[in-house]
């Protein structure tokens, strides 16, 4: 494992260093405990048996059977120490991962598979586990064993350990001739099986569509493509580690082989006792299998260096939006936004030849109060504005500001926390509908919750459900018409009761009755407030107070509904797309 990932790991596991030093000496203590059952084999045949000492004899049980009750005991409160260590060890890890995941920009989820991005919580902090508990525990266990028996078989017969000691390297030439294939096989399983996750996290939440298009048989080939590649790759990783295996057992009889050939030949010269031998041959047993077992354990050694790569690369990844050192919190809100010259690209590097920023040079001034719909063509950069007016995203150059703030200099909680926002697909989360629509203002009282919906024209429909504000949702307010999914966002917007409203196509999917009682809650719930409208459909916004033009990426025109249809601009185009008389 690399050295830099593993540092870093046993730094996590500081907070559980008591339990973990504890479960190590348990281990060491279990282990040496094992170490005097083949000197006693070798007391009772060599001594006990011939001089037919009954007395010796039961000493020699008794002191067998306590040797191992003692150390079953010991495994068994180690086992329960570690265990719990390593899976209290896994929780703070995977909360400590999805708080990261939480500072993150945008930008990391616009470019992460969702799969992928849950398998580094779930996935690789199993292998964790694995590491810090099956891992640890054999690996101390075994290294203890193997030591402690070398050198009591160098003090028994040294030439005999000698000879012993000499197939120890093949092992190691063994393991090391395989370990850099290990480690591809293992990352190139972990990268496939990432892009199966993705897949199939994806069509799972897209059903509706993949059955609208019945595309059912062809989502089933790709993904038993992918699901035959990743048996291709743990196919691999599971041959590499046959090899291993078996030429670590190989070895392992070889060893043996030489000390039963080179001690029959010292006892059949009088060199040495049976006794010894079978002592011998005994304490072989404790030193070539736990070295097969450290071959078998690189799997899982490969598997953790994969999952502490994984896991590290996300707690590196910096937030692209972050408060400044000096950030200080927004006061409350008048409400007056300004973009200074603001540009802005989603990708990282430069536009290229052909291809615009996707905002250049603009510039416009809100008052506070006022309500501003955000018009043009699709790709105009409309969204990019509600963009970043949240901070979601930096600007590139320029400058956001509200009352005089620029919002690079306050805090983004206390900026996101006066703007509230209904989307074009709005999403709730899996509760009840009493807990959705106080998300945003978990100490709202009973009163100001009905009032919310009351105000974005749900109360009613609500109270006809079976449970009414216990209704559960489902996942993304699967059981709710897409209406009142909508509803139940305005009124959490509501009662959140923020300085700022963005509406971003928020009645664009609706029925003509839906889109009625959400442009009625939308008219209240704007009522002071600086606000915010995508619209495609130029009839619901004429009423805005400006109208900001977008063409791609530019700020085209500016002004009222009237004002602009006099310029024979982009805006009277579009209106007049939409409103001429059919042919």
């Amino acid at each position: 494992m690399n050295a830099s990932p593993f540092r870093r790991f046993l730094a996590l596991t500081i907070p559980q260093r008591g339990p973990i030093i504890l479960g190590v000496l348990l281990i060491l203590a279990a282990t040496l405990l094992m170490l005097p059952a083949p000197w006693i084999l070798k007391l009772i045949i060599d001594d006990a048996l011939p001089g037919k000492n009954m007395e010796l004899m039961v000493k020699l049980l008794a002191a067998f059977t306590g040797l191992f009750m003692l150390r079953a005991w010991l495994t068994l409160v180690r086992n329960r120490i570690l265990q719990f260590a390593a899976m209290r060890l896994v929780c703070d890890i995977r909360i400590k991962l999805f708080a990261h995941l939480q500072s993150l920009s945008l930008r990391y989820f616009d470019t992460n598979q969702t799969g992928r991005t849950i398998g580094r919580i779930t996935q690789d902090t199993n292998e964790v586990y694995a590491l810090t508990n099956g891992f640890l525990i054999t690996v101390i266990a075994d290294s203890v064993t193997v030591v402690c028996v070398l050198g009591f078989l160098f003090w028994i017969e040294w030439h005999l350990a000698l000879a012993v000691t000499a197939v120890l390297p093949l092992f190691v030439f063994n393991y090391l001739h395989h370990r850099k294939r290990m480690r591809q096989e293992s990352r190139a399983h972990r990268d496939n099986w990432d892009k199966v996750m993705g897949f199939l996290n994806e069509r799972v939440a897209a059903a509706r569509v993949v059955k609208s298009f019945a595309k059912e048989q062809d989502e089933i080939s790709s993904f038993a493509g992918g699901i035959n590649a990743d048996y291709f790759n743990f196919s691999r990783i599971v041959m590499r580690n046959t090899k291993l295996s078996v030429v670590a057992d190989l070895l392992g009889s070889l060893g043996a082989l030489v000390v039963l050939a080179y001690g029959g030949w010292m006892v059949m010269q009088g060199q040495m006792e049976v006794g010894t031998l079978v002592a011998f041959n005994a304490y072989i047993t404790f030193i070539f299998p736990p070295i097969v077992r450290f071959v078998d354990l690189s799997a899982i050694f490969q598997r953790a260096n994969t999952g502490l790569e994984n896991i590290f690369t996300m707690l590196d990844t910096k937030p692209e939006v972050a408060d400044a050192a000096d950030a200080k919190a927004l006061p409350a809100l008048r409400g007056e936004l300004e973009f200074r010259d603001v540009g802005f690209d989603y990708d990282l590097e430069m536009p290229g030849k052909g291809r615009p920023r996707t905002l250049s040079n603009v510039s416009f001034n809100i008052p506070a109060g006022k309500i501003v719909a955000i018009v043009g063509p699709s790709g105009s950069g409309k969204s990019t504005i509600i963009n970043l007016i949240a901070r979601f995203y930096d600007v590139a150059s320029g400058a956001v500001l509200v009352d005089g703030h620029d919002i690079r200099t306050v805090t983004t909680d206390s900026l996101r926390k006066q703007i509230g926002i209904v989307l074009q697909e709005s999403v709730l989360f899996s509760g009840t509908l009493e807990d959705n629509i106080k998300y945003g203002r978990p100490d709202a009282t009973r009163e100001q919750i009905l009032d919310a919906a009351n105000a974005a024209n749900a109360h009613e429909f609500i109270t006809k459900l079976p449970d009414g504000y216990a209704t559960v949702v489902g996942e993304r307010g699967s059981k709710l018409s897409g209406g009142q999914r909508q509803r139940i966002a305005i009124a959490r917007a509501i009662l959140k009761d923020p300085r700022i409203l963005i509406f971003d196509e928020a009645t664009s999917a609706l029925d003509t009755q839906s889109e009625r009682l959400i442009q009625q809650a939308m008219e209240r719930l704007m009522q002071n407030r600086t606000s915010f409208i995508i619209a495609h459909r130029l009839s619901t916004i004429q009423n805005a107070d400006i109208i900001l033009v977008m063409d791609q990426g530019r700020l085209a025109e500016m002004g009222t509904h009237a004002e602009l249809l006099t310029k024979d601009g982009l805006y009277s185009r579009l209106h007049a797309l939409q409103f001429k008389d059919p042919a």
